[in-house]
């Protein structure tokens, strides 16, 4: 009867009490090899052949071999909590990981498009800030171009030059003017 093939433990149990099963791992480690040294010197006192001897060493290499797999498979999976979460490497069975890496991809999309969302709302509002600034300086541009007609409308321009005593004529209808390339030196204004 072997005492590590009956003290196997889920996972559960494991996770509950670390520090205990690897001290009970350890003390299975050493009645394996207990076990094997026994053998080894039964073998060799009964004078077995050194093939089985050897047939003996593949088979501890083997199953050293399989106790290094397995404890690599135990680092990747106690590796680092980021990786885990986005690989499922806290997964025990592998359907479960591909099904686990679905949703990882699945949430970053949506991740994704909640982010676009919130970008494009944070445009959109820009933009109206934009719109109502520049609407702003629409109204601003037509109240200084009322203003500046008011102050060069005939009334204001009659009222700055009477306060400079200037007389401001008009010409009469039957007047002509001359255009400019055809004026002369001084400009005249003809009277009919």
């Amino acid at each position: 009867m072997n005492l590590h093939q009956e003290d196997k433990y889920t996972p559960e149990e494991e996770s509950f009490d670390p520090e205990g099963i690897a001290k009970l791992r350890h003390e299975e480690e050493e009645e394996r090899l207990k076990r094997r040294i026994r053998r080894e010197i039964i073998k060799v006192n009964n004078g077995e052949s050194d093939e089985e001897i050897e047939q003996e060493k593949q088979r501890m290499a083997e199953e050293e071999a399989e106790r290094i797999a397995e404890q690599e498979r135990e680092k990747r999976k106690q590796g680092s909590i980021i990786i885990n979460i986005f690989t499922g490497g806290f997964l025990s069975s592998d359907s479960a990981a591909i099904y686990y890496r679905m949703l990882i991809a699945i949430a970053v999309m949506c991740f994704a498009c909640i982010f676009l969302t919130f970008m494009s709302l944070n445009a959109d509002r820009e933009y109206s800030q934009l719109e109502k600034r520049a609407t702003v300086l629409r109204e601003r541009a037509i109240v200084f171009q009322e203003r500046r007609y008011d102050i060069s409308s005939r009334e204001q321009v009659d009222k700055l030059l009477e306060r400079h005593n200037i007389e401001l004529k008009d010409l009469d209808d039957n007047t002509h003017v001359i255009p400019a390339d055809e004026l002369p030196a001084e400009p005249i204004i003809v009277e009919q």
